[in-house]
């Protein structure tokens, strides 16, 4: 064989090394785009069936996925106890916020002195110590109830003005919920909540105004203010479905509710007051406004994942809201977060359905199942609920299914059994107006509260923790004591003063 022979090409030619990672290259990322989609129509596939059960768990709850649907209806102002021209020189308006701002002390007058609250942990009761504050005054034969009366006043003239309004059947913070939820959209969380300044001290000093006035026997004066002090803050917060409200709500009736007690035991009822106050008292129970405001807090999450999956697939924006870490963290979190919020953008549109599933989910677990005696597997529950956020925030980084939802959701801590033992104080108040008038008409208090139970029929009064028994009630030298099943430290004691 000749050498020319030998130097001829046997083959195509070898393929050039660049063209070679070229097309590993384009196969690679076809693997990967093939992979990615893949992954994408799982993630969206399974989260939309998390998404669809969540719905109809939320259903078979609530009964609505719309949130107006538990919004209360708008009060007219000539209906509204809060849309008083006194009240109404309180809130001011800062672009979207709402503020009521009431200046420090504004029921008491200049340079007064007030007097120390004694509280008694071992029976529950309060009363206004009455000697030291007279301590270093000359009160002319008055009793110092009466010189304390005199020098409260009305309140700066706060309080006739707000007498006026007693007869307004509602009270609701403004703007209405309605209106707010209404406007906002798609986006519940941009309605306008508005915010109360000094609630607990303006609560305190309406509350000293009550003590004393009963003391002193101011009758007109004590009756009006009690109504003042359940209306003007605890019933306006209880009309709106928020957990905040229902949080102010719970707060204020507890504020309410002492200065009543200490109140009752002084000699300033008569009985057209007593009636007054027991159908205040009977409007509210506060286990139904904790539920009512979780369930508006479950419908409007869920509403919000749905607002941003959707603002995510068109602009983005939405995610705007949504804040990972702080400010001053590193760069490095930051690029983190950065990364997350490009996630949401661009990632499946699965993990906006599995956080939505998940925030109805735990909520729902939160609420239980409706009736009378819910509350009382609240612990259970809740328990629960922080074992699951436990378990995601150790994959809270990364685990983009849970990560907003996880971060979302709140700490009720023990908002069940407050409400229950609150409503279990409401009810004694209102059997204690009962007992008072049974004692003004005979003398003396009852044996039994089977004696008074016919009176009681318009009012609900059973135990909360035993609906299908009355509080236990105990006869004592001083007064009487009413009980729960739940926990002695629920008793509720009478305490009268002669």
């Amino acid at each position: 064989m000749s050498s020319a022979a030998t130097s001829e090409p046997t083959g195509c030619k070898p393929v050039p090394l660049s063209r070679r990672w070229l097309r590993r290259l384009l196969w690679t990322c076809v693997c990967l785009i093939s992979l990615l989609t893949v992954y994408y129509q799982w993630e969206n596939r399974r989260s939309a069936r998390e998404l669809k059960l969540a719905r109809e768990r939320l259903l078979e709850r609530i009964g609505t996925e719309n949130w107006l649907d538990l919004a209360p209806p708008v009060v007219p102002d000539e209906q509204n106890f809060f849309a008083l021209p006194v009240v109404e020189q309180w809130m001011h308006r800062d672009g979207r916020q709402v503020r009521y701002v009431i200046p420090k002390n504004a029921f008491l007058p200049p340079n007064f002195v007030s007097p120390a609250i004694l509280e008694n942990e071992a029976d529950g009761t309060s009363h206004v110590d009455y000697a030291s504050w007279a301590q270093s005054r000359d009160l002319k034969g008055e009793s110092p109830a009466v010189v304390m009366n005199r020098e409260l006043g009305d309140g700066n003239g706060l309080l006739p003005k707000l007498a006026a309004g007693l007869s307004r059947p509602f009270s609701a913070w403004k703007p209405h919920q309605h209106d707010e939820l209404a406007a906002a959209g798609a986006d519940p969380y941009d309605a306008i909540q508005p915010h109360v300044s000094n609630v607990n001290d303006q609560m305190r000093q309406l509350g000293l105004h009550l003590r004393v006035a009963a003391a002193a026997g101011d009758v007109e004066k004590a009756r009006s203010t009690a109504l003042i002090l359940l209306r003007l803050f605890p019933e306006s917060a209880s009309s709106r479905h928020w957990l905040v409200g229902s949080l102010v709500s719970l707060a204020t009736h507890e504020i309410a509710f002492e200065a009543l007690q200490d109140a009752l035991g002084k000699p300033a009822w008569d009985e057209n007051g007593l009636h007054a106050l027991q159908l205040q008292l009977g409007k509210i129970n506060d286990l139904e406004v904790v539920d009512g405001a979780l369930s508006m807090e479950t419908l409007t999450g869920y509403g919000v994942g749905l607002f941003i999956r959707e603002s995510c697939r068109k602009d983005g924006t939405a995610v705007e809201m949504l804040r990972f870490g702080r400010e001053d963290d590193s760069w490095l979190t930051r690029l983190g977060n950065q990364a997350t919020r490009l996630g949401y953008i661009y990632g499946p549109t699965g993990w906006h359905d599995a956080n939505t599933a998940f925030y109805a989910e735990r909520f729902l677990d939160l609420l239980g199942p409706k009736g009378e005696t819910a509350w009382l597997d609240a612990a259970p529950r809740i328990a629960a609920l922080k074992k699951h956020l436990e378990a995601e925030y150790r994959h809270l980084g990364w685990n983009m299914r849970r990560k907003i939802s996880a971060m979302a959701l709140p700490n009720i801590g023990t908002t069940f059994d407050v409400a229950a033992k609150t409503l279990f104080h409401r009810r004694c108040l209102i059997i204690a107006c009962e007992l008072e008038r049974h004692r003004l008409a005979r003398g003396t208090y009852p044996a039994s509260l089977d004696v008074v139970k016919e009176a009681l029929r318009p009012f609900t009064i059973v135990d909360p923790a035993k609906p299908t028994q009355l509080p236990g009630y105990r006869v004592e030298p001083d007064g009487y004591v009413l009980s729960s099943v739940r926990d002695q430290s629920w008793d509720w004691r009478m305490k009268r003063t002669p």
